[in-house]
């Protein structure tokens, strides 16, 4: 389903634009080039309650340019801190010997950073799980495996775990829960061989669901300290690849693109086909096909084409976003997917008032007509209700290849007080949508700079875009993600090999850097700060200080109501957790001293989520 019956909304928000004096983008405050001499690749960015924010990405460089930390193997995890005017504030570089692509970055309530990527395993695990190399501390599975470190507030590491089985294990998103843990997904290409016995049967860390197609969806829940809780596998018989999980208020939204078609058999449905997972200890001739009827055991089988999997939604055209509604346990609620007689490409979702907002690219012609995007892809958005039908949808043409890469509710999200950045839940109605345009053929835009330029777009809740904003240099400019910072402006990261020109003020240091742009307050007002914040608050176990100012020394003593101390804190950085655990549910009193000032906040404890 491509519904383009609202017409070609971006030819008539260009003449709004045009018309009328109202309308209008940001400027640049500032921007910052970023990275070594080879190459750095960003994949994420949030913003955080301190009013600063955190790149996360990969780098293929040693200590050079403004990095300071050298490289652990080919591609390494690295973050960059940064306060509100682009100054680093700390970097960390986590690493094994092959190649680490950190895709997925998530704020933690203790004030500290989860971290979710792919890691490469030299060899195969086949046999065995190979060992940890690097910064890794546990083994490795496959060929790429989900490796995902919990990280305190300054950036050291407090625990990490690796998961996978004996093929590819790619994760996209990683967030925490409400009850402390962590909701991860990404696709696998990996089959179960938790009954192989020996170290695979044992290790709670191996895949234990079946793949059904190329890539599969798989979804893994965990606890606080990284514990499997549950994990669940979603597929057809060709490639599905999952883009972006959203939690919702009973369960989760997980989204991504799908070219498999609807599943012919049901589940349990297996070919009368078998293969022995091993060869007997010894045996010369590799392992043969058996029948059922041979009796015995049944070993792992072999999932013929034709089983499909478990999809039951139809795809339009070569590939559809593909979305499934789950409760808190991870089970199906209902499935569909979305497209027109092209590729659609979906990046990210929303909750909206209504429902959920899809976000993405597509090269499909409306309604399978011919004149829609078959000179390139647009950026693709669709609002649906809550039980998955469609309620509008619209495209943005900018160039001939226009690929969106984020969207951002331009509201808190549910509970408040945190900066958006994607996942949240809008209000207002209005959205920003990120991602880059090459401009090198058509010449409809007069603002054309380089071979691909950062796209910003503020639209309403029906699609009508309010403003627009390209920003690049001479070359090759990316935009990977966006956030909306406290201060009510909003940071555009990618990565740039762009010299000196255009909208950029400083060249690349490498091949390709991390490129930071700042863009100021639409509305061109100053936000009036206090000088201490406690968020959240209320909490149910930790809650953060923030300082909104730099300061040369600070603490906090915690009191019940009855005057009793209940703990003295030294506060080394502009935003430090406090842990409540332990104390029951009431109000506390936080006594915060700040270079000699001192502010009294009170501070609700709940009982337990």
């Amino acid at each position: 389903m491509k519904n383009h019956s609202f017409g070609k909304c971006c030819q008539a928000a260009f003449l709004l634009i045009a018309l009328s004096p109202f309308i209008y983008s940001q400027d640049i405050q500032w921007q910052q080039v970023l990275g070594g001499i080879h190459s750095e690749y960003l994949y994420d960015v949030k913003a955080t309650p301190d009013y600063g924010f955190l790149l996360a990405g990969s780098s293929f460089s040693e200590d050079s340019g403004n990095k300071t930390e050298k490289g652990k193997g080919d591609l390494d995890y690295f973050l960059w801190k940064m306060d509100e005017e682009g100054k680093m504030e700390w970097q960390k570089t986590f690493g094994s010997a092959g190649s680490d692509y950190l895709y997925s970055v998530g704020l933690t309530r203790d004030g500290g950073f989860i971290l979710g990527g792919a890691s490469e395993t030299s060899g195969s695990g086949f046999e065995s799980p190979q060992p940890p190399d690097g910064d890794k501390k546990d083994p490795g599975f496959g060929n790429m495996d989900f490796w995902i470190l919990k990280l305190d507030p300054t950036g050291k590491e407090e625990w990490q775990v690796t998961l996978g089985g004996i093929g590819n294990d790619q994760l996209q998103s990683i967030q925490q829960t409400p009850d402390g843990g962590y909701i991860i997904g990404g696709s696998s290409a990996s089959t179960s061989l938790s009954d192989r016995g020996g170290e695979l049967e044992t290790n709670p860390n191996m895949k234990q669901s079946d793949n059904f197609g190329s890539f599969d969806y798989w979804v893994v829940k965990l606890s606080s300290l990284g514990e499997i809780e549950w994990e669940k596998t979603f597929g057809g018989m060709f490639s599905d690849e999952l883009k972006s999980i959203l939690i919702t208020e009973d369960g989760y939204l997980i989204g991504g693109n799908s070219n498999s078609p609807a599943s012919r058999l049901s589940a349990g449905t297996a070919p009368d086909l078998y293969a022995t997972a091993q060869a007997s200890q010894g045996e010369e001739n590799p392992p043969r096909l058996r029948h059922p009827s041979e009796g015995g055991e049944d070993p792992p089988r072999l999932r013929h084409p034709s089983e499909g999997g478990e999809k039951t939604a139809e795809n339009s055209g070569m590939n559809d976003y593909w979305v499934i509604r789950l409760n808190e346990q991870g089970e199906e609620q209902w499935q569909r997917t979305y497209g027109g007689d092209g590729d659609e490409s979906l990046a990210q979702m929303i909750e909206t008032e209504k429902g959920f907002l899809l976000a993405g690219s597509s090269n499909s012609s409306p309604l399978g007509r011919s004149g829609g995007a078959s000179n390139g892809t647009d950026f693709w958005v669709i609002e649906i209700d809550k039980q998955g039908e469609p309620l509008w949808d619209k495209t943005y043409d900018f160039g001939k290849w226009d690929v969106l890469v984020s969207v951002l509710p331009l509201t808190p999200s549910k509970g408040g007080g945190t900066p958006s950045s994607g996942g949240g839940t809008s209000s207002s109605g209005e959205y920003l949508l990120g991602g880059y345009a090459s401009t090198e053929t058509l010449g409809k835009r007069m603002d054309n700079k380089g071979v691909n330029d950062y796209i910003a777009l503020k639209i309403n809740d029906r699609g009508e875009m309010l403003w627009s904003k390209t920003i690049g240099g001479t070359g090759t400019d990316q935009l990977k993600g966006l956030t909306r910072t406290r201060d009510g402006g909003y940071i555009l990261a990618g990565n740039s090999d762009s010299k000196k020109s255009d909208d950029k003020d400083k060249a690349s240091i490498g091949g390709s850097d991390y490129w930071v742009v700042k863009l100021g307050n639409e509305k061109k007002t100053d936000e009036e700060r206090q000088l201490v914040e406690v968020y959240p608050n209320p909490t149910y176990q930790f809650t953060n200080i923030i300082i909104s100012q730099e300061f040369k020394e600070a603490s906090v003593q915690v009191f019940d109501m009855t005057g009793r101390k209940l703990q003295t804190k030294v506060l080394p950085y502009r935003s430090t957790p406090i842990d409540l655990q332990g104390y029951l549910p009431g109000v506390y009193i936080f006594k915060i001293t700040v270079d000699g000032k001192t502010e009294d906040v009170k501070v609700i404890k709940k009982g337990n989520n």
